[in-house]
């Protein structure tokens, strides 16, 4: 008898046959039925995080309500303004932000569905933590990132600004080759001795500056499975990760990774819906079921640590072995905010000018 009901959720999930009404149901009847079809979704996130997803919130929307789910993954959101911009008819019908300054770029330029509040329950979710457009989803760390084999004790790094101290912490340095959500400028402005709360708007001039001085033993990375993967090898000693990919390399894979908060910083995702969505309504009860659905969120958390702001949950929740790896409490008063509204206002050109400083020798 498990083996057939394993074998069912695992049709419903991965073919999205008609929903079938239990007690663990979430969405109200009538939006459980409306929402039907396929689901092509924008995922920023990719690798574990994907995999975490679903394996919880994902399975669970997808068991619920029938809709097939299908990913399409990329690192940044440049595909989807260019389709945007062009005018282009569009797959997704919900789309991962990765940072809030995309959202709301995306949001100023007439780029997402607003929300509908009868179908996206706000009042579950922390007053900051939405607007009429978006919700913001799985807050997680940009965090220093070492190799423990190669740094430990009294010789471990303590803040992000180690990243730049090649005498004392020595070998490859991994790092986004993105510059937004990756810390690099900012730790750089960080290690050239600007203080947090004079970080915005970013000096480029000196950040680039001061990256010169390590760009030779700079390995870049395009996701976090890779960060992983270059940090646990040892390639690079030391680096930038996304804390949830660190938490679940070490929890899982006992790898020799440990993560150091001070001056690192943190920002979170955000769901919304593009414009001229194909099924604006299934990535609407997407959202809706993402945020009520308060068991697969402490699934997810328990596997990835990228917590939502859910009215009612709190780190506690997701037990003491996750707590220190969350975006909250001490770990929050150490990181830093990532400023949404300059990267809205400013993205294109800081992209275009970090992609010409690596395409340089």
């Amino acid at each position: 008898m498990t083996t057939l009901k394993a074998l069912a959720c695992a049709l419903i999930c991965s073919v999205g046959a008609q929903s079938i009404a239990s007690a663990a149901d979430i969405l109200p009847k009538e939006i459980r039925d409306k929402a039907k079809g396929e689901l092509v979704w924008h995922d920023a996130s990719g690798g574990a995080t994907t995999r975490a997803r679903d394996d919880t919130t994902n399975k669970d929307f997808a068991a619920e309500t029938g809709v097939t789910l299908k990913s399409d993954f990329n690192s940044d959101t440049t595909k989807f303004f260019a389709a945007e911009d062009s005018g282009a008819q569009i797959p997704w019908s919900l789309i991962e932000f990765p940072t809030k300054g995309d959202f709301i770029r995306a949001r100023d330029a007439g780029y997402v569905e607003k929300l509908d509040p009868s179908i996206v329950d706000f009042s579950k979710l922390d007053k900051d933590a939405h607007d009429d457009y978006g919700v913001d989803v799985m807050r997680y760390g940009i965090v220093l990132t070492y190799n423990t084999d190669k740094f430990s004790g009294a010789n471990a790094p303590t803040s992000l600004r180690d990243l730049y101290d090649e005498q004392k912490f020595p070998g490859k340095r991994c790092m986004f080759k993105y510059p937004q959500f990756g810390a690099v400028l900012e730790s750089a402005l960080l290690a050239n001795g600007v203080s947090p709360d004079k970080l915005y708007p970013l000096d480029l001039d000196k950040a680039f500056a001061k990256l010169d001085a390590i760009k030779s033993d700079i390995l870049w990375w395009s996701n976090g499975d890779d960060a992983i993967r270059l940090l646990s090898s040892g390639e690079c000693s030391i680096g930038v990760a996304w804390s949830g990919r660190v938490y679940n390399a070490v929890k899982h894979d006992k790898a020799p990774l440990a993560i150091a908060w001070q001056d690192s910083l943190y920002s979170s995702a955000v769901y919304a819906v593009p414009k001229g969505a194909p099924n604006a309504f299934a990535g609407q009860a997407m959202i809706a079921h993402f945020i009520a659905d308060t068991e697969g969120q402490k699934a997810l958390v328990k596997q990835i640590t990228y917590a939502t702001g859910i009215v009612g949950l709190s780190p506690s929740d997701y037990g003491e072995d996750v707590a220190p790896w969350i975006v909250a409490g001490e770990n929050a008063k150490k990181a830093i905010l990532e400023n949404a509204d300059y990267y809205a206002k400013n993205l294109p050109d800081v992209v275009d000018r970090f992609n010409r400083w690596v395409a340089l020798n």
